[in-house]
């Protein structure tokens, strides 16, 4: 009868920790286990646990019930998993109270108090209490990045002749040699507005920003182009009461009103560079982020880790793309690849980055963009495909806005999968586009040089 109780036991735990594998949508950590690498699954979820991920709890308690890359230890596996149910309501049918039941009264002594360990440093209100950053200033991302040439965006002739006025939202990355790319309106009044903002944010150019004296990308870069038949003014009193009413609002409203009253503030000096600001957007994100709002976890995120507006923090920033990421903002997955490959602000983990790169590729054509160059230019052969590369660009409108990097890709492509007729075709567009943007062309000639000498392109990441 004990061995048939043990049994059952046994055969509940396994459930759970399938039921919560596949809720928590732990791919990466389900490859590894599948695959019998317990100690990269192990690592994976502790990584999680560590920012209050309770399916990760449930899922490490599992793994020391098992005895899968930890040691087997009952009194352990029972902390992690009432750790991970500390919300829910205490039952002695939960799963944890039916293994703690199984232990001596030594054991019980024992388990209790390492829970109370783990509650006291992964608990929520830990985890919470770890997460806000240390607010300073108002220093904005876009004046962080000094730009070396910034081009105003041409009034569109059609808007003009109706007197029309509006403004473009965008969001980019600057990459390690300074140029724009990854466009992305996130709100226009206008087409002929957005592709005049994008016209001219293809023509920017910012001093690389650099880590440990390696130069990086910057992404999720906004900016707000604004467009008035009387030049860029705005009414300061207008204004003031545009602030008031939505802080207002943000105070006693959803965790929408918190996140739309931090981006507002957020993108404020991009078209009113001389208005003071009072409040501190990171501190409406974290009220927003901590209601469950993905978006203002993946925007807190970002500002920790590049220290807008807050002391920089790689391992808080973790914490909130995380959360941002497994909610399914895609910006934050992207991030999450782009962080990973580098290795300048996070630990460099190349399984982790494609993970994630495979995940926001789903979606978003920034990312199957860059999906397909580091398949078709990765040093690593084992790491390159071409067939994939290809599969992933026949996926790309052939009007998408990061044009320069659209015909950089095709051109690596095409010379990946061994047609440098074509690779050298597309590279003489990408030069060409350049050049009408007046952006240098050393490194486009370089890549040309290359395919003219029958050589595929090779980068490291």
């Amino acid at each position: 009868m004990l061995i048939s109780n043990k049994i059952k036991l046994m055969v509940a735990v396994t459930l759970a920790f399938w039921s919560h594998f596949i809720h928590a949508d732990f791919e990466l950590g389900m490859n590894y286990y599948n695959a019998g690498n317990f100690e990269s699954a192990y690592k994976e979820f502790y990584e999680a646990a560590r920012y209050g991920d309770h399916d990760a709890q449930n899922n490490i308690g599992v793994m020391y019930y098992r005895g899968e890359y930890q040691p087997k230890n009952i009194t352990l596996s029972y902390a992690w998993m009432a750790l991970a149910a500390q919300n829910e309501p205490a039952t002695d049918t939960a799963l944890h109270n039916k293994i703690l039941a199984k232990m001596t009264d030594a054991e019980q002594k024992i388990a209790k108090e390492e829970f109370q360990k783990l509650l006291a440093e992964y608990g929520d209100a830990a985890i919470e209490e770890k997460l806000t950053p240390a607010f300073s200033g108002t220093s904005l991302d876009v004046k962080s990045q000094r730009a070396i040439k910034r081009v105003p965006p041409r009034y569109p002739d059609a808007m003009l002749q109706q007197r029309a006025s509006g403004f473009v939202d965008m969001v980019f990355t600057i990459d390690k040699h300074g140029f724009t790319r990854d466009h992305t309106p996130t709100y226009s009044v206008s087409t002929s507005f957005t592709k005049a903002a994008i016209t001219a944010l293809r023509q920017f150019q910012f001093e690389p920003m650099k880590v440990n004296g390696k130069p990086v990308d910057v992404n999720g870069m906004r900016m707000r182009f604004t467009f008035e038949i009387q030049g860029n003014s705005y009414s300061k009193s207008k204004l003031d009461k545009t602030i008031v009413d939505m802080r207002e609002k943000a105070e006693s409203g959803s965790d929408k009103d918190k996140l739309g009253y931090a981006y507002f503030l957020e993108l404020l000096p991009s078209f009113a560079s001389d208005y003071k600001i009072d409040d501190n957007p990171n501190k409406w994100y974290v009220e927003a982020a901590n209601q469950g709002n993905g978006v203002a976890s993946y925007f807190l995120g970002r500002n920790i880790l590049y220290g807008n507006m807050c002391t920089q923090d790689s391992a808080q920033s973790m914490g909130w793309l995380l959360k941002a990421a497994k909610s399914g903002v895609v910006d934050a997955q992207y991030m999450l690849a782009i962080e990973s490959f580098s290795g300048a602000r996070f630990e460099k983990n190349e399984d982790k980055a494609f993970y994630w790169l495979t995940r926001s590729a789903t979606t978003s054509p920034s990312a199957k963009l860059r999906y397909a160059w580091i398949l078709a230019t990765h040093p690593n052969t084992k790491r390159r495909d071409g067939k994939l590369a290809n599969q992933y660009l026949s996926q790309i409108a052939k009007n998408h806005l990061d044009r320069q990097t659209y015909l950089r890709t095709h051109a690596a492509v095409a010379a990946e999968n061994g047609d440098f007729r074509k690779a050298i075709k597309w590279q003489k567009q990408a030069l060409k586009d350049a050049q009408e943007l007046d952006l240098p062309d050393e490194y486009l000639q370089q890549q040309l040089a290359s395919y003219s000498a029958q050589k595929p392109w090779r980068e490291e990441i």
